[in-house]
């Protein structure tokens, strides 16, 4: 309940929502939220996922903090298809949910996602706060903020649960405007399909190296992809584009 939380409590969260509002970084915006929130609801790891449930590639964009990039690229390539986690988030499900109260844990422990992402991870404890970020097609755009404790660590308690329900619509409203972003890019810029993966793949922060990796191709060919990328968008260096994309030049 609201009145659970303390007079800091609110003094935190107005300055953390007051920041994430006026910053016109919509990449920075998100980022500094999560490493902000961890002075209320302290984590081990945290992301920030867009799923699609409708789609083939069910994540569809995501910032983490404490994972390595191993860890983002799995999940997103493999395990968030079997991610129990997943099927809590379908419409009239609660918008805040414990791991520990949503699952069988003994239960839990037997499946492959726990036993092969969730094990290795040290990601044994969960608190996620979900909302849509696509009105057009919000049954299926899903997101949530996740943040994850280890086994040995304490509970997530009501005062921290409270405090995730307080910041869902403002997540919710800046996260739409992040998802934006990427589905915009290639309408401003008349980006061809690939260039549109890729110039999404830099503004997630990936190198040449991670994107020929990721994409299956040279990175003769991704330099080739990048450089059509910031002649269309009349940019000269990835920073540039960045900065002009989401808006931190203004």
């Amino acid at each position: 309940m609201s009145q659970e939380l303390w007079t800091k409590d609110w003094k935190k969260i107005n300055d953390i929502i007051l920041q994430m509002n006026s910053e016109s970084d919509i990449l920075k915006a998100l980022n500094t939220f999560l490493v902000d929130i961890e002075g209320l609801v302290p984590y081990e790891k945290a992301c920030i996922y867009f799923y699609d449930l409708s789609a083939p590639n069910t994540v569809k964009h995501y910032l983490g903090q404490g994972f390595s990039d191993k860890e983002l690229r799995d999940y997103e390539r493999y395990y968030c298809k079997i991610d129990d986690v997943v099927d809590k988030m379908m419409p009239n499900k609660e918008v805040v949910i414990k791991s520990t109260e949503a699952f069988d844990i003994e239960q839990r422990k037997e499946t492959e996602y726990f036993i092969d992402y969730v094990t290795p991870a040290n990601t044994k404890i969960s608190l996620d706060t979900n909302f849509r970020w696509n009105l057009e097609n919000r049954e299926f755009c899903i997101g949530s903020l996740d943040l994850f404790r280890n086994e040995k660590d304490i509970d997530f308690s009501e005062r921290e649960v409270e405090i995730c329900r307080v910041f869902q619509p403002h997540l919710e409203l800046k996260a739409s405007n992040y998802a934006f972003l990427f589905d915009n890019i290639a309408h401003q810029y008349s980006l061809t399909n690939a260039e549109q993966d890729i110039a999404t793949m830099i503004l997630k922060g990936y190198s040449n190296e991670q994107i020929a990796e990721e994409k299956c191709i040279t990175i003769s060919t991704v330099k080739k992809h990048v450089t059509r990328i910031l002649e269309k968008s009349e940019t000269k260096s990835r920073i540039e584009f960045i900065c002009k994309t989401t808006g931190k030049g203004k």
